[in-house]
């Protein structure tokens, strides 16, 4: 990645985080609902650590390298032992100056670094992601045209395919 990083969530993060993610609208298409305290900012932080503890998540802090701010975080856990489904989130503010693809691709190849037995890495967008959508055909997923996801669309991309 050229202008963001990822490095592991820190209690530190907790106001960035309550920032980022108590924004009803940035948030309105994720699977949770928003932040509304320090407290369950600080929450998602250590539950993030159980999570990578235990194998069964791994979200990372998503930083600027010109400033070192925190501007979002992004996520994979294990469909099953090859599959991956990923997701990322970035702040309002950052909105519109390419990190979402940026940080989307840097993820993928994280993934490919460190999982060696993915072979598929799947995003699931609501249908009126439209932003996302675009992104994830702009960087080479295919819609899967079966999905049976509620107002969901499931898109995958085949490692080293």
């Amino acid at each position: 990645m050229k202008r963001l990083y990822f490095r592991p969530l820190v209690i530190e993060d907790k106001e960035q985080l309550l920032y980022i993610y108590s924004d009803k609208e940035a948030m309105k298409h994720r699977a949770s609902k928003p932040l509304e305290t320090l407290e369950d900012a600080e929450n998602m932080v250590k539950q993030a650590h159980r999570e990578w503890e235990s194998k069964t998540k791994v979200r990372l802090a998503v930083v600027q390298q010109e400033n070192d701010v925190l501007i979002g975080t992004a996520m994979y856990f294990f469909e099953s032992p090859t599959v991956v489904e990923i997701g990322f989130s970035i702040g309002k503010d950052f909105w519109k100056y390419g990190y979402g693809q940026e940080g989307t691709e840097g993820l993928m190849e994280y993934i490919k670094a460190n999982e060696p037995n993915v072979n598929t890495i799947v995003g699931i967008a609501r249908s009126a992601n439209d932003k996302s959508i675009k992104m994830m055909q702009n960087i080479g997923f295919t819609e899967i045209m079966d999905y049976d996801g509620e107002d969901k669309r499931r898109f995958e991309f085949i490692v080293n395919g």
